[in-house]
């Protein structure tokens, strides 16, 4: 007799991701369906059907925002999709569908991709199942959002549109990975990559041919490196980011084989029916190395397993309970905002029975970080500069990209990959230029004062996209954090910046790049068609804002409810560019 097994239809579960926290949480969706007896499918958006979505019925969006609340750029082709006037009334009709957007409450268009890909599903007939969800990263509440989220009544939602039903066992799908012994390591097995696996493969290596610190007094998260990569035959424009994959240490790559008896010459392929997360054959070093991401924020999915194989009654009980909805608050104060990781628990609790597959399972992939490029391909053809600045976690350790630059050394090639950033060239190349920098956001700033440079040099300015005044505003704490002095000062001096103002923070009348921000001189730019270039944290971001603002309310006596509106309408013009972190 043929065995049968209850079972739920196929979910859909879609992710557009730049950081890898949609993707995350999709996966810890999938796993979470998969005890509801769903049938998960995981797709980034980037492999968006729209044949095959038209056709479906239950799809989940985990939707991260970029820039001015616009789409991550695996993700535009299907926002172009969506938004096509092409599109037909009522021709999702048929569709059920939620989505969980993530975004930082700090950036201004707060979750904007996930709510206009919401409102756009409804408004082509698409039903929507369950409400908006959304994820803060600002706090570090992504996981705390999403489990409010899920356990505010989703699962029973879809399981009251989806009845179990009996099915040959055969025929249903798991997403849990095998692991099988390859001895023959020379062998390249043909794999379905996922789009993540295919992007690390498809990355560049570049060797690294210069790195030194440029803050004359560095100290322990208080460090800005400058990297010089090799890029010959590699086309790159001035200001595009670039994403680099950091790697593990060798030390904690060795404690924690230690820690849970594994092999790091063992070298293994993965057998799974859907797409693999990796290239596989490869050793466990190798995967520990460069795919395994063991220092993130710990999940309330690793807490969970954790509480499975702790040994001390009362640590399982705290680590169940936080993964739990009811324990959300201590996950956040005890766990989130005290920088926990998977890495320090295991090493906490003594856990040593954790099967590689199941490590696979629990730790996301590594996910690249991103740089805006320091320099111009026209000064420097064949070669790309970045800025790095170290991020501190709780005043102790590096974080894990912090801690990898800062041991890489001259000769060793990085994986890397280019995409465009939010610097644009200025629509008329008569405009003045304004540009407002802090720290490590100077970089974009001194590739387009680079560029402009070259083409003086070349004595090809009217060709140059940059022909108009410029003006660059850099804010740091001290002298011993003013970056690239004698290179700024030379270009301040040869005529290619027009005027070059530093605020230092903590020294002297310790002032900041908006105290040069006064309304006067703001309209008078702005009357002039000039474009603003703004790259650094996110409250610098919100300072420059007021500061326009504050023009508009006392100079052009715009109401205060509408001053807001009209700097960003220069945003959505190009008048303002903008590029933030943090």
């Amino acid at each position: 007799m043929q065995q049968t097994i209850d079972t739920r239809e196929i979910i859909n579960v879609y992710y557009g991701t730049t950081s890898g926290n949609s993707s995350r949480l999709a996966f810890q969706f999938a796993d979470e369906a998969i005890q509801h007896k769903f049938i998960p499918k995981i797709f980034n958006l980037k492999e968006f059907n729209s044949d095959q979505f038209i056709q479906s019925r239950l799809n989940i969006f985990f939707v991260s925002t970029y820039g001015m609340g616009g789409p991550t750029s695996d993700a535009i082709d299907f926002n172009n999709w969506l938004q096509s006037k092409d599109r037909k009334q009522n021709e999702l009709q048929g569709v059920h569908f939620s989505v969980f957007a993530l975004g930082n409450t700090k950036h201004e268009h707060f979750c904007g991709m996930g709510v206009k890909t919401d409102a756009r599903l409804e408004e082509l007939g698409a039903t929507r199942i369950f409400k908006l969800g959304k994820g803060n990263s600002c706090d570090e509440t992504t996981d705390n959002d999403y489990s409010v989220w899920v356990e505010s009544g989703l699962f029973a939602t879809l399981e009251s549109l989806s009845p179990l039903i009996s099915v040959p066992a055969n025929q249903v799908q798991s997403s849990i990975y095998r692991i099988k012994e390859f001895d023959n390591v020379d062998v390249i097995v043909g794999e379905t990559l996922s789009f993540q696996a295919q992007k690390y493969k498809e990355s560049h290596s570049l060797k690294i041919i210069e790195i030194k610190e440029l803050r004359k007094a560095p100290s322990l998260g208080n460090s800005t490196l400058y990297l010089s990569l090799e890029a010959q035959n590699i086309p790159y424009k001035a200001a595009q980011n670039i994403a680099i994959y950091p790697e593990n240490s060798e030390e904690n790559i060795q404690e924690l084989c230690s820690m849970l008896n594994l092999d790091l010459k063992f070298f293994f392929q993965i057998e799974t029916k859907g797409n693999h997360p990796f290239q596989t054959p490869i050793s466990v070093y190798n995967y520990l190395k460069k795919y395994c991401d063991f220092l993130g924020p710990i999940t309330k999915k690793q807490l969970y397993t954790l509480s499975l194989l702790v040994d001390d009654p009362k640590a399982k009980e705290e680590l169940k309970f936080v993964s739990s909805h009811k324990g959300r608050e201590q996950y956040d104060t005890d766990y989130l905002q005290t920088r926990q990781c998977f890495f320090n628990l295991v090493k906490k609790y003594n856990i040593k029975n954790i099967p590689l597959e199941q490590l696979i399972e629990l730790c996301p992939l590594i996910s690249a970080r991103y740089f805006t490029i320091a320099s111009s391909p026209l000064k420097y053809p064949n070669k790309i500069e970045i800025i790095a600045s170290e991020l501190l976690i709780n005043k102790e350790r590096l974080g894990l990209c912090s801690q990898f630059l800062r041991n890489v050394k001259v000769g060793q090639e990085i994986k890397c990959y280019l995409q465009d950033s939010a610097f644009q060239v200025p629509q008329n190349p008569q405009a003045p230029i304004l540009l407002l920098g802090i720290g490590a956001g100077l970089a974009p700033m001194r590739a387009i004062i680079q560029e402009k440079d070259e083409y003086i040099e070349q004595n090809k300015l009217d060709q140059s996209p940059f022909k108009g005044p410029m003006t660059l505003f850099f804010g740091c704490r001290t002298q011993n954090d003013y970056l690239f002095k004698e290179e700024l000062e030379e270009y301040e001096k040869n005529g290619t910046l027009n005027q070059l103002k530093v605020a230092f923070s903590r020294e002297g009348q310790q002032i900041r790049i908006t105290n040069f921000l006064d309304v006067e001189f703001v309209n008078q730019f702005l009357e002039s068609n000039g474009v603003i270039y703004v790259c650094g944290s996110t409250q610098m971001g919100r300072d420059v804002q007021i500061s326009i603002e504050n023009m508009f309310k006392q100079i052009r006596k715009v109401m205060p409810y509408l001053a807001y509106r009209k700097v960003n309408e220069l945003e959505e013009q190009k008048i303002i560019i903008k590029e933030l972190w943090g």
